[in-house]
């Protein structure tokens, strides 16, 4: 309830006129296309390994630095009234501020947290119509993944050495828990838990999920044997995602997370 409220406040506080904005947070710009709203975007941040969507318009956007390394200096010399930053960008609040330029900061560590997300910058860019309707999308097809639960047990691994995993409070985390998959990481401690494979084999996941510093099954194994002998790899329950996808925080995840159920139920 405090996190809405703050929410509520930072919206409120940048009124009713409409905003020209610098977006550094690539989940935000996708959101703001999808609501309509991309007349008021300046500029954006750039991504170095992964692109933005949609791809033909957002290349053609004005920018000031990377994703990883914003240039202070550029987003003051556009004259926004607003930067929503991201998680790279924090550092830029105050200096921005002492400019009298507005920031936000979206977080999207759950799928509930998405639709307030789209729900704030629908009425950032005076989109809230075209943000009730893509909520309402975005929570059906939610709903409905909730509706059939796989029923399996598993693991998010995205570092071979070491064996780091998703936990439950993060965006992969939450997508587990919609589509019925216990987190076997779901007693672990910290923000990046580090599993043994003893641990794995243990727990003896059906399904594991890898990505983001591992592209190859076989790189997994050979840096972990143990794995072999899980349930998910004999069973061939192994997949390979593009996390960089997954882990921004926009409506368009849901396609993602009805590819991963297919996957696996298939």
């Amino acid at each position: 309830m405090k996190k809405i409220l703050l929410t509520l406040c930072l919206v409120l506080s940048f009124g009713i006129a409409k905003e020209s904005l610098v977006v550094l947070d690539p989940a935000s710009i996708e959101i703001i296309y999808m609501l309509g709203g991309e007349k008021q975007i300046l500029a954006i941040a750039k991504m170095q390994n992964s692109t933005i969507y949609p791809e033909e318009k957002t290349s053609q956007l004005k920018s000031v630095g990377t994703f990883s390394n914003p240039s202070l200096e550029q987003i003051i010399a556009l004259k926004p009234t607003a930067v929503i930053l991201s998680s790279y960008s924090l550092g830029l609040k105050e200096n921005l501020e002492r400019f009298g330029i507005k920031t936000l900061y979206l977080k999207a560590d759950s799928l509930d947290q998405i639709a307030q997300n789209i729900k704030t910058l629908g009425e950032i860019v005076g989109k809230e119509a075209n943000a009730k309707t893509l909520i309402a999308d975005y929570e059906a097809r939610i709903k409905h993944l909730q509706e059939h639960p796989l029923d399996k047990r598993g693991v998010f691994i995205y570092s071979a050495a070491p064996l780091m995993v998703f936990p439950p409070d993060t965006l992969p985390g939450d997508v587990f828990k919609t589509i019925g998959i216990e987190n076997i990481a779901k007693d672990t401690a910290g923000k990046r838990p580090i599993l043994s494979q003893e641990y794995i084999l243990q727990s003896n996941p059906e399904v594991i999920l890898y990505g983001l510093r591992i592209h190859d099954e076989s790189e997994l194994l050979k840096a972990n044997p143990l794995l072999s002998k899980t349930k998910a790899a004999k069973e061939k329950k192994m997949y390979y995602l593009d996390i960089h996808s997954l882990l921004r925080g926009t409506p368009r995840i849901i396609e993602q997370i009805e590819a991963i159920y297919k996957q696996i139920s298939d």
